[in-house]
């Protein structure tokens, strides 16, 4: 459905062409195109002289991302890492398009060349192009198999990230998945716990590492059915190796992470290469969910508010001792109680259905119920987070009972609103670590973003192999790389991130051309104070065709 929205911004009313549709159930907005403000679109339908011929394309978000690149020397990288050949656009061309194409919507790498030749880039780069196969005869220029390019690029971008100013001191690493409509690929789909809740599909995992502006320094991309516990030691060796080979002091950088990747095995590792600040699986350490919330102290407020309190001891974990600190969201303990008091309901109702429609089976015909046919419909609405929280038995009659694990519930209410952290940095303050795991949430957020249509969606694949989506989902980084790296600069303009976002899609060139004359002339539409700050700040005159 496609409407009108009005948003109203420091008191001034402005108006956008809206799409939304239907995504995971839910009304969302899929695409959105400014329009301007009551009197600019009443100037643009009603007052152009009929002698003159107007048309506009997107300006600021291209120009930006072109003038991030630029600063970070992203075609000498390309350049110096892969052979170019003779297509139309160069690789650091196409993968500089791929990228910018995606900060604008999900669109396949076939509409991508429409997009292409209505944007700014064809006036820049003197060159157009028409087959979508072209994309994926570059994409194999940078995974070609065995031979795959791309960590050397994303090393080199660190390089010049680092250089630019962007000193880690934390390294918060994270891995998230994403469904697929893949079912016929190669190693990489595959099903696995899916954080989208999509067990029905193959998932593809990916990570990312993180400093603390909020920019990624490494991704890596994984089978969906291989763990986050295999995977991390891996991701510390590389960018322990990486950041060292760059002149880091790298036995003072912080490495962050969460219970998914706590294991007998990985925290040796980890406590090897940095200093970590790491969470607790609810099953170890479970004596101090008892602890009374009397003991807590207040650490600091976060950004939405919430008071952050905490409790600090030391305890030993795998055989070596170290700082514990325990901290608590009231809004977290809340979220987690409703969310899990709404979805033991659910299963409850699950069950009861499920034993009525095998229990009552009398003067039915059909097969008598199976203890692996009844796993297999239970599988479907008792989720493994839940599973410990219920009993369930199928008997040699064929009669289904099940029961509410009245014992484990309560462990886990206890475990509402807290996080157990352990730390071997001793002689930090309770507020300083938790402070610093909490900054974990940046690198969800980037993931919100990749999973946002408006912002650079990873979703859909519209590819299959796994050359291909290694290669898609480094489009999708770099474009990450490059509107965070943008964010940074423009940092002192005290602007929030979704208003520069904003501000840059919707600036815009017109080209206006008088009937009869041959020369048409080149005009940027009235700016924002904002747009005009933005529009200094990153240079973006020079991107005028």
């Amino acid at each position: 459905m496609v409407s009108i929205r009005r948003k109203v911004i420091k008191g001034g009313s402005y108006y956008y062409l809206v799409e939304t549709g239907r995504v995971n159930g839910k009304s969302k907005t899929v695409w959105q195109y400014y329009l301007g403000s009551a009197k600019k679109i009443k100037s643009f339908y009603l007052d152009v002289d009929a002698n003159v011929n107007v048309h506009s394309r997107v300006f600021g978000s291209v120009s930006a991302m072109l003038s991030v690149a630029d600063e970070l020397g992203f075609k000498e990288v390309i350049n110096r890492v892969i052979e170019d050949n003779n297509y139309k656009l160069a690789v650091w061309q196409h993968l500089l398009m791929q990228s910018i194409c995606r900060f604008h919507g999900p669109i396949s790498k076939k509409k991508s060349i429409g997009w292409y030749n209505d944007s700014i880039l064809p006036l820049l780069w003197k060159k157009k192009f028409s087959s979508p196969q072209t994309v994926f005869n570059q994409f194999d220029k940078i995974i070609t198999g065995s031979v795959n390019k791309i960590k050397s690029v994303e090393e080199e971008l660190c390089k010049a990230l680092l250089s630019k100013g962007i000193k880690p001191s934390v390294l918060v690493w994270d891995p998230t998945n994403f469904f697929t409509y893949i079912e016929k690929g190669e190693n990489l789909p595959r099903k696995g716990p899916s954080k989208e809740k999509r067990y029905d599909k193959n998932i593809i995992n990916m990570g990312l590492v993180v400093s603390e502006e909020n920019i990624p320094l490494m991704h890596t991309v994984y089978e969906g059915n291989k763990r986050e516990t295999k995977v991390v030691t891996e991701v510390v060796d590389s960018i322990h190796a990486r950041l060292k080979k760059f002149g880091e002091k790298v036995d003072e950088l912080v490495f962050v992470f969460d219970r998914g990747n706590n294991s007998k095995t990985n925290i040796p590792y980890i406590d090897d290469k940095f200093h970590f600040i790491g969470a607790l699986k609810r099953n170890q350490l479970k004596h101090v969910y008892d602890t009374s919330l009397n003991k807590f102290e207040s650490l600091y407020t976060n950004k939405k508010g919430n008071v952050i309190k905490g409790y600090r001891t030391k305890e030993k974990v795998y055989d070596k001792e170290y700082a514990i600190v325990v901290t608590y969201n009231q809004k977290t303990h809340d979220k987690q109680k409703k969310k899990t008091e709404g979805s033991v309901q659910k299963i409850k109702e699950n069950f009861q259905k499920l034993e009525d429609s095998i229990n009552n089976r009398k003067g039915k015909k059909g097969k008598k119920p199976t203890m692996k046919g009844a796993a297999r419909k239970i599988n479907n609405f008792l989720h493994k987070q839940y599973q410990a929280l219920f009993f369930w038995d199928l008997s040699k009659k064929g009669k289904l009972s099940w029961s509410l694990n009245e014992s484990a519930l309560k462990k886990r209410q206890k475990t509402y609103g807290k996080t157990v952290l352990f730390s071997d940095l001793k002689g930090w303050s309770t507020e300083r670590i938790a402070r610093t795991y909490n900054s974990k949430s940046v690198v969800e957020d980037d993931f919100k973003v990749l999973k946002d249509k408006l912002m650079i969606p990873v979703k859909p694949f519209n590819v299959r192999k796994d050359a291909h989506v290694r290669a898609h989902i480094f489009v999708c980084v770099l474009c990450m790389i490059f509107y965070r790296y943008m964010l940074w600069k423009l940092k002192h303009l005290k602007l929030s991130e979704r208003r520069i976002e904003e501000e840059i899609r919707s600036m815009r060139l017109a080209f206006v051309k008088q009937k009869g004359s041959a020369m048409v002339k080149k005009v940027l539409e009235n700016m924002t104070p904002s747009q005009i700050e933005i529009y200094n700040a990153l240079k973006l005159g020079s991107f005028v065709p």
